[in-house]
């Protein structure tokens, strides 16, 4: 049976560094709420807050991912058996695993595939989370611009 098995060396740092920027995304966006308080901060900075959020958030939803990839052969075997039927569980042929998209998957001899050990909601909602992400920074650059333009009028006007 061929294993790809990522190794410990490489998902424990993707696993540590994702916490990192989870925690300082989720620091930057609440501080940025907190400092004047929510309903008397402007739109641009709600929405470079809310990016940040999102993408903490995003970041904890891939770091939840490579937890689920951080086992040794055994134990991915034993999830590729829980995974599919008992009738083709003797058939395995081999495992893919995968840091982006995260993901397990496990081959049988007669040309299937099943996923495994990684929930299925994780990869669906890592993708949403960093398009809200992408969204709401985008529309906090335009707010910006917006913002900018209307001081620079302001001042050609007085």
């Amino acid at each position: 049976m061929h294993s790809d098995q990522p190794s410990p060396a490489v998902v424990l740092p993707v696993i540590l560094i994702g916490l990192i920027v989870a925690v300082t995304l989720a620091v930057y966006g609440a501080s940025s709420l907190a400092r004047n308080g929510i309903r008397r901060t402007d739109l641009g900075v709600r929405l470079r807050a809310g990016a940040a959020l999102a993408g903490a958030a995003a970041a904890l939803m891939y770091v939840w991912g490579a937890v689920h990839l951080v086992r040794d052969e055994t134990m991915t075997n034993q999830a590729c058996r829980d995974a599919m039927p008992a009738a083709q569980a003797a058939h395995l042929s081999g495992v893919d695993v995968s840091l982006l998209p995260v993901h397990v998957n496990c081959y049988v001899t007669e040309g299937g595939s099943y996923a495994a050990a990684v929930p299925g909601y994780v990869n669906p909602a890592l993708l949403g989370l960093a398009l809200i992400a992408v969204a709401l920074g985008v529309f906090a650059a335009l707010e910006s611009e917006r913002r900018a333009r209307d001081n620079f009028s302001n001042q050609q006007a007085s």
